[in-house]
């Protein structure tokens, strides 16, 4: 179902690419934000490495004098990480308070009024960034080594604080995007609910096509499946012609083989008629159920149960008048056949004539609903059929009773219809003493 869902799988790639797209951006956005609090975090060391440079000066005596000290009360905190010291031919001549007694573990080597950066391990282990600056001082024999520092903690902690809001807006504006595609995209593809549902309704045979009022984009395909139930139809409706004449091209030479066949010996007479009337029955046989697959796998076939089984329980009761059967009609206002009326009559009527034939007084017929499926239950209050025949008596030709009318053909084509229409006859024995046959079918609303 996953797999074969195009919503799913839209959703899933727009979800899939907006992620991505999102966390690219993320790590862009830490990345060129490091990138600028690192300059940020240079420049402010560096005007303290200037303050250092324009405050030193040399005495008459060589030593180094600082007319003033860099301003930022972080290098008065004891192991801050901000710390400056200055070299003189690579011993320390000055440092910050916050140094104390350590020093820098510095060993490459620079050179003069050419600033450089350092990562560092520092005092107490902390990683710092360090810039290093060679500048001759006038009076100066050599140049001094200027060093400040920041703590690298202090840039990670603005990262992280950066990155938690960037994280959390992204994740707000992939929520949103997430949600606006689920939304689009349920919007673009309610034609193609429509265009089920249309079909849905030319199925049950409420509709003979799809309605012109799709946009344009898919107008096209609602065209050609409208094209193609008509052309569909145009075939049915050519074969069933064609199944007619060659229904009556062969009837009238039987018929007329027939009539012939009178007017012979009598074992001659009698060979002919029963092979000129198994040639006919066969004929039929094969015919109506060619006809019935055509109708069983075309759409647009709807009928109601009710007047078919109404029509039916007149003729019978009109051909069992002698009898005074009783038929009793009942649940089937709301039963629709997915099919033409001739198959439906075909069935019923094969089966009410089998519990007519059999009955004492009464028939009854029901239409029961569940789900998707449809039942029409036929019973008689006759003597029934032995369970053991129930197989036998679905098959071609099998009759219970030799010496009654009829070819035992009736249950058997039954059976054959309702296969073709994917349903299932059961038969079992009726709690008013008769035969119990079901009709399990395909429900149509």
């Amino acid at each position: 179902m996953l797999r074969s869902s195009l919503t799913v799988r839209i959703i899933s790639l727009s979800v899939g690419w907006i992620a991505l797209a999102l966390i690219t951006t993320g790590l862009m956005l830490t990345y060129f934000y490091r990138d600028h609090i690192e300059e940020h975090y240079d420049a402010h060391v560096f005007s303290h490495l200037k303050e250092l440079v324009e405050a030193s000066h040399i005495e008459s005596d060589g030593s180094l004098v600082l007319d003033s000290y860099p301003t930022d009360p972080h290098f008065h905190e004891p192991l801050s990480g901000w710390y400056w010291e200055i070299r003189h031919n690579g011993r320390p001549v000055a440092r910050s308070t916050s140094l104390g007694d350590e020093t820098f573990d510095l060993t490459h080597d620079h050179g003069p009024d050419v600033m450089h950066v350092h990562e560092l391990m520092g005092p107490n282990q902390q990683m710092l960034r360090v810039q290093v600056l060679e500048f001759a001082v006038p009076g100066s024999e050599s140049p001094l080594t200027y060093l400040a520092s920041a703590p690298i903690m202090t840039i990670t902690s603005d990262v992280e604080n950066y990155q938690g809001h960037v994280q959390m807006s992204l994740l707000v504006l992939g929520i949103g995007l997430m949600l606006a595609v689920v939304l689009q995209v349920r919007v673009a593809l309610r034609p193609l609910n429509s265009i089920e549902e249309a079909i849905g309704e030319v199925r049950s045979g409420r509709s003979k096509k799809l309605p012109r009022s799709f946009p344009v984009d898919v107008q096209p395909l609602v065209d050609e499946l409208n094209r193609l139930l008509a052309h569909n139809t145009f075939l049915l409706k050519r074969a069933r012609n064609q199944l007619g004449d060659l229904a009556h091209s062969v009837k009238n030479p039987l018929t007329v083989i027939a009539n012939e066949a009178r007017q012979m010996p009598k074992e001659q007479r009698q060979l002919l008629t029963e092979q000129t009337r198994d040639i006919s029955r066969s004929i039929e046989h094969h015919l109506s159920r060619a006809r019935t697959y055509g109708q069983a796998n075309v759409m647009g076939f709807r009928t109601a149960v009710r007047p078919v089984a109404e029509d039916l329980a007149f003729v019978m009761r009109r051909t069992y008048k002698q009898r005074e059967l009783e038929i009793h009609l009942s649940g089937l206002d709301d039963c629709w056949f997915g099919g033409e009326a001739q198959d439906l009559e075909e069935m019923l009527g094969n089966l009410l004539d089998n519990a007519c034939k059999w009955a004492d007084h009464e028939v009854w017929l029901r239409g029961e609903l569940s789900d998707d499926r449809m039942r029409l239950i036929v019973e008689d209050d006759g003597p029934g059929i032995p369970e053991p025949q129930y197989e036998k008596v679905v098959q071609r030709g099998f009759k219970i009773d030799e010496a009654s009318s009829g070819h035992g053909l009736g249950l058997s084509i039954v059976q054959e219809i309702v296969n073709l229409y994917g349903g299932k006859l059961r038969l079992a024995r009726s709690a008013r003493g008769g035969l119990r046959a079901e009709l399990d079918l395909g429900a149509v609303w």
